[in-house]
């Protein structure tokens, strides 16, 4: 409920060492006694582990929090959506370690699972992310053939500004400046409040 409500378990309210606990009681049930519980412990396991791992990255210990993603991974788990949010988040950790061709194909693996979910939202802001990340390559073919594909299917406000965000910035590394003032002054004009648009233009 908390999560529903943008809040975060441990930090927000509740108690982090119970969320700790959790995910260590349930990781310590052998895979296979987990699989003869049911759906449902595979389930609970992989929703620990994403609460915790995301409680991980907010402390600022990001290893510690891919190991917890990756466990989720490894829950057989039938909840595409929190697969979906487990990669979003190992995607997020390996854009900030600068590993961009991992962090794509973590937001691919995202992608998909959206996508598995009939999580249209989801899926187009992951599109996007995966653009981002060809971006931050330099990759001009590849990212505007994803943001194209988005802009075709996709008329959802959040998402087409966060495309503009992601043209500025391929523009950028492409030192396309001008082109870099243009989406960027789109996203100062639609999102005032928003600074990634102003850091572009300056």
């Amino acid at each position: 409920s908390l999560w529903q409500a943008g809040l975060m378990y441990g930090i927000d309210a509740g108690d982090s060492l119970s969320l700790a606990q959790a995910y260590k009681t349930l990781g310590d049930i052998p895979l296979p006694f987990r699989t003869l519980l049911g759906v449902g412990s595979s389930d609970s396991y992989a929703h620990a582990c994403y609460h915790y791992g995301k409680l991980l990255r907010a402390k600022d210990h990001p290893a510690e929090a891919m190991q917890a993603f990756i466990n989720a991974t490894h829950s057989r788990t039938r909840d595409y959506h929190i697969l979906g949010r487990v990669y979003s988040n190992m995607g997020s950790i390996c854009h900030l370690a600068g590993d961009f061709p991992l962090s794509y194909d973590m937001y691919e693996k995202s992608a998909n699972w959206f996508l598995a979910d009939n999580d249209s939202l989801s899926y187009y802001f992951l599109l996007n992310e995966i653009a981002f990340e060809k971006a931050m390559l330099a990759d001009k073919e590849a990212c505007l053939a994803c943001l194209h594909t988005i802009e075709k299917n996709y008329s959802n406000r959040d998402v087409l500004l966060k495309t503009m965000e992601t043209k500025a910035e391929l523009y950028l590394k492409c030192k396309q400046y001008d082109s870099v003032l243009y989406y960027a002054s789109i996203l100062c004009k639609e999102l005032p409040n928003y600074s990634a648009g102003f850091l572009l233009q300056a």
